[in-house]
């Protein structure tokens, strides 16, 4: 049992959202809504990550707001970039694509006495969430080099304020811990500081490690951080990128010793930054950045060990069981590698994803946000396949039921869901015909791999097809990781991978996350072999047929003649000469009524092909 199953109120997900705004509301904080989880402005950022990515100037100094004290429950998405755990994403029990950052923020108001007296109330205090103290640990900053050559003390401010009798915290449950895990920033570049983490203690059954008397912090699972206090003071930068300076061309500042400077003189050369370049300055005024993850504090005040298990995802996991034909309870019970419970989470946590960022304008495409959608969207789609839902479509089913969830605290999924449904399903069906194509391919290919481990020298005996029929379906799910279990690896070999890639039209990264699945590894070196033997045999086509096709008859002009290039100079071509007439038979003096060809001037204002652009046409009927 969980200390949060002793609380006597039950908190769903919209009343825990709402009472954490209302706190700070009574606090003097302003109430300020959601951000896109598109960043306007930011080029740093691939997607909204954290609920401070809104007020990033405001740290900085840059603009200024009509109010000092603000709190939000930001939608967040990390499937990509530096935060990109997709591949864990339902295989853990709290990992996530979408999730919502519950947040304080102080822009040069209070800082860490006020920011730890109000996070301490509101967890403990029995007119709110009322989670027991017994269960509650707090790191704290030590010092630590954060960049090469620049060391940040110890935050003794913030051990202070926690060791207090306000708190009533004794101090085996306050922990110093050093910047890798205590000094928060946004990105590599930015707003960032000292923080100061709350952990709730679940108990041994929520070790992944069996742990029954470990002690925090272990990080088997056990100890799991509910809210980070960070204490914005400085601005990290990049000496390169430093607005108004060219480089170190000024000659090298006091605070970089000559060994560093070079370094980075070095970097400038190459025009790429690293730790090396990278300074922190004071921002203006020191600030409060806080964020809650309201996935793990539900799961706290539910009593459940696994974010998945709250009423955040639970009717999301049973609508998808609904769609894809299952029953929830009998697939609660199976789990990685045969759909189960684990699919369920994926396809949930994707629907979220998948709703709230087409509803913020992202769209499926093949390169930046659209193609992390459309990665996510097709994980999902894939996991459906593993609960046999083989028919028809269904993720675009899901919209809906994010919307009936989530519509309260987010009006826009309400307005918009017709035309994320419509999306999601038009995405969903092209994407069907190439993975039945290709997942039947394949699981050929893998009986035939498993069947050469099994019986080896039989040669024309095997039978790749084997593996096409349920009952086989299933028996490879047996038998690979019991042949890697005994030291025998299954290698999926890169002439295949290439062949659902290139034939199939199976994307490399998907394909890896089938060997993921799977628990089979790919030849990749032999796949990045046939990508190019691939592309040396297209050139070479390409350059064969431009000879083949090329008329003779451009060949006999070009020695005689040369077109003048007018688009250089004006838009237009006067006083042109017609140096030539060609038609398939060759060049001829003129078009009769019916016949085509092509006409060469001695001069033309339209722009001929090269690099890409498409050119301009003249054709005499």
């Amino acid at each position: 049992m969980t200390g949060g199953s002793e609380t006597k109120k039950f908190w769903s997900g919209n009343e825990i959202r709402e009472a954490f705004l209302r706190f700070f509301e009574s606090k003097g904080h302003r109430r300020v809504r959601s951000s896109s989880l598109v960043p306007h402005g930011d080029p740093t950022l691939l997607f909204t990550n954290a609920g401070m990515n809104q007020f990033k100037d405001v740290f900085l100094g840059l603009e200024k707001r009509d109010y000092t004290r603000a709190t939000s429950a930001q939608k967040c998405v990390r499937a990509g970039g530096k935060h990109n755990d997709l591949e864990n994403v339902g295989f853990t029990k709290r990992h996530h694509t979408f999730f919502e950052m519950l947040g304080n923020f102080s822009f040069g108001d209070y800082f860490k006495k006020e920011a730890i007296a109000y996070a301490w109330e509101l967890i403990t205090s029995p007119d709110w969430f009322n989670i027991p103290k017994d269960k509650l640990y707090v790191t704290v900053f030590e010092q630590s080099e954060i960049s090469p050559g620049q060391v940040v003390a110890g935050d003794h401010e913030s051990l202070t304020h926690w060791s207090n009798t306000a708190t009533g915290l004794p101090a085996g449950r306050i922990r110093l811990l050093g910047a890798e895990t205590n000094f928060w920033a946004m990105g590599d570049t930015g707003p960032c500081g000292p923080c100061s983490e709350i952990h709730y203690d679940m108990g041994p059954a929520a070790s992944e490690a069996g742990h029954t008397d470990c002690q925090f912090p272990c990080d088997c699972g056990r100890y799991v951080e509910i809210w980070n206090l960070v204490f914005m003071e400085f601005n990290r930068y990049c000496l390169i990128q430093e607005p108004g300076r060219g480089g170190l061309d000024e000659g090298t500042p006091q605070y970089l010793t000559p060994k560093v400077a070079e370094g980075v003189r070095q970097l400038e050369a190459n025009h790429k930054h690293g730790p090396d370049c990278l300074r922190l300055r004071p921002l203006p005024k020191p600030s409060v950045d806080t964020g809650m993850g309201l996935e793990r504090v539900a799961a706290v005040l539910q009593g459940v060990i696994s974010n998945y298990d709250t009423d955040l995802f639970v009717p999301l996991m049973k609508r998808a069981a609904e769609l894809c034909g299952v029953v929830f309870q009998q697939e609660e019970a199976l789990e990685e590698g045969k759909g189960g419970a684990a699919s369920l989470r994926v396809i949930a946590d994707h629907a979220r994803a998948t709703t709230f960022l087409i509803t913020d304008g992202v769209l499926p495409s093949n390169d930046g946000r659209g193609y992390v959608l459309r990665k996510i969207m097709r994980r999902a789609i894939y996991h459906g396949r593993l609960l046999g839902q083989d028919d028809k479509p269904f993720l675009y089913g899901m919209v809906d039921a994010v919307r009936d969830l989530m519509k309260d605290a987010y009006p826009v999924i309400e307005e918009s869901a017709g035309r994320v449904s419509a999306i999601v399903k038009s995405e969903e069906t092209r994407f069907a015909h190439t993975l039945n194509a290709g997942l039947g391919r394949w699981e050929d290919d893998l009986e035939l791999s498993v069947q050469q481990i099994e019986r080896p020298g039989q040669g024309d005996k095997l039978d790749r097809t084997q593996s096409v029929r349920k009952d086989e379906y299933e028996s490879l799910r047996v038998r690979i990781p019991k042949l890697n279990a005994s030291g025998q690896q299954v290698v999926y070999s890169g002439e295949q991978a290439f062949k659902l890639y290139d034939t199939f039209g199976l994307p490399r990264d998907f394909i890896e996350d089938l060997a993921r699945d799977w628990g089979v590894s790919v030849d990749w070196p032999g796949f990045d072999k046939a990508l190019q033997e691939q592309r040396t045999r297209t050139r070479a086509s390409w350059k064969g047929g431009a000879k083949e096709t090329a008329n003779p008859a451009y060949a006999k002009l070009a020695e005689k003649s040369k077109t003048a290039l007018d688009f250089y100079s004006g838009t237009t071509a006067k006083d042109s000469r017609i140096e030539a007439i060609i038609t398939k038979s060759g060049s001829v003096n003129e078009l009769k009524a019916g016949e085509s060809g092509e006409v060469v001037l001695d001069r033309t204002a339209i722009y001929a092909e090269s690099g890409g652009q498409v050119a301009g046409h003249r054709r005499v009927l």
